[in-house]
């Protein structure tokens, strides 16, 4: 299985590797589900959309246990205990917990993504649908 390195702000690096279908679509569906709250219009600043899918995405439950499983098919080293399968004491030491965001992010990214490349696609062949004149 091929990893993605990624240097985080400790110094550490995190090597990120998609977790199973199941998994991955479980964290997707989670996120979904929260971001649905979100409430915006054509007057929303985008850092103010952006500050509240984060802030979203980071307080809930649901995402933090789907993001769970997909986390532990990752790998963390900090230099000091050498390469980690990431678990729930990672992120114990305190000069590990300021990595603990980008590694949320980088999981995620890495586990979403390939569910979003397509989506749009599929938003606009639905829309379509619905705009056409019924005969």
């Amino acid at each position: 299985m091929a990893f993605r390195e990624v240097e985080l702000p400790s110094g550490a690096k995190l090597k990120v590797s998609p977790a199973s279908f199941a998994e991955s679509k479980a964290l997707y569906q989670a996120v979904l589900d929260d971001l649905g709250s979100v409430q915006f219009s054509g007057k929303t600043e985008i850092p103010v959309l952006v500050k509240e899918i984060i802030r979203i995405a980071y307080a809930s439950k649901r995402v933090e246990e789907a993001l769970a499983p997909c986390m532990a098919k990752c790998v963390y080293n900090n230099g000091v205990s050498g390469d980690l399968k990431i678990d729930k004491d990672t992120f114990e030491p305190i000069q590990s917990r300021e990595d603990y965001p980008l590694v949320c992010l980088e999981v995620a990214q890495e586990n979403i993504t390939p569910f979003m490349k397509s989506l749009y696609a599929v938003f606009l062949r639905v829309l379509s649908t619905i705009e056409k004149p019924q005969a």
